[in-house]
């Protein structure tokens, strides 16, 4: 029996790893070969945990209970676990079989490979992921940022003169089934500038802003609405009565000059000029139709101002 073991023990011995054998019912250490032997935590104690890892109780990692489970149910008495060695601040892996040494005995015969390089590049290469998916998420979030400066009016939040134009053309070109139309309009705040000289500029952003809201409560969903410039607004629309467009534009005039903004105690008089018409058969662009209620817009401020201007 001892020549079995010792011819047992010489062939584990060429393994080029960490190997020991451990009695699965007293989980003593009957075997552990020469690599094994040289890094052993405390030669003299006999169970597994305190003279292989040098812990005060059964390892948190014991893979014996699995094992004897395993070879229980499904006749399987292997097992591959990963671990971490408090004792020796490495991380291991280790092959695990259930295998009858020559005496007789059920052993957990056990194989360790060092894998503490391979952790600590996987957590490298963890952390890289992780910055990059920061970096990425930020470049993400600035590239939406710059998209919303280029396309939207950075006091009012709605379209710019660029976005606008785009969208407009877009529509512009775009078939219309009957009895639908393309209805184009101009916007100006009457006499804005002197709510600027007279109040500030900051006065005038809120304006500007009351204004914004305003409209954008009386306007569809898909209605192109935009900051040309200064108090200078545009609304695009599609519809297929012309009775509501008039009724939409008279009800943003109305709603408008109704805008509830003081100073000093003292409300401000802010009313629109408006000037709209629909595409006809001789638009060849956006801008030959923004040109035309241009003019109406003009016609509306020298008639009075606040006041529709349209010829449909």
């Amino acid at each position: 029996m001892m020549q079995e073991n010792r011819l047992f023990e010489a062939l584990l011995d060429v393994i080029p790893f960490a190997a020991y054998a451990v009695d699965v019912e007293t989980y003593e250490v009957v075997y552990a070969n020469k690599m094994m032997s040289e890094s052993l935590f405390a030669p003299r104690e006999e169970f597994c945990w305190k003279k292989v890892f040098g812990q005060e109780e059964i390892c948190a990692w014991c893979q014996v209970p699995s094992l004897k489970q395993r070879s229980k149910q499904y006749k399987n008495d292997k097992l591959i676990s990963s671990f971490f060695d408090e004792a020796t601040d490495k991380w291991f892996q280790a092959f695990d079989e259930l295998i009858s040494w020559p005496d007789g005995r059920t052993v957990k015969y056990t194989i360790l490979v060092d894998i503490s390089e391979q952790k600590e590049i996987q957590a490298s290469m963890i952390k890289t992921h992780a910055k990059l998916a920061i970096q990425s998420k930020k470049l993400q979030q600035a590239n939406k940022k710059l998209k919303y400066l280029s396309e939207k009016d950075y006091l009012t939040g709605i379209d710019n003169r660029r976005s606008y134009f785009k969208k407009g053309i877009e529509l512009f070109e775009a078939p219309l089934e009957e009895p639908y139309e393309l209805y184009v309009s101009m916007l100006d705040l009457d006499k804005f500038k002197n709510i600027n000289d007279t109040f500030g500029h900051n006065i005038g952003d809120d304006v500007l802003k009351e204004f914004t809201k305003i409209i954008e409560n009386q306007l569809d969903e898909n209605d192109i609405f935009a900051r040309l410039g200064g108090e200078e607004f545009s609304i695009i629309l599609v519809s297929d009565n012309k009775d509501d467009v008039i009724t939409k534009f008279e009800t943003i005039k109305n709603r408008v000059k109704n805008i509830d903004l003081k100073v000093d105690g003292k409300p401000l008089e802010i009313s629109v000029s408006i000037g709209f018409d629909r595409r006809n058969k001789e638009d060849k662009s956006l801008d030959m139709i923004l040109e035309r209620v241009d003019g109406y817009l003009y016609d509306a401020k020298n008639e009075g101002r606040d006041r529709l201007k349209f010829r449909l």
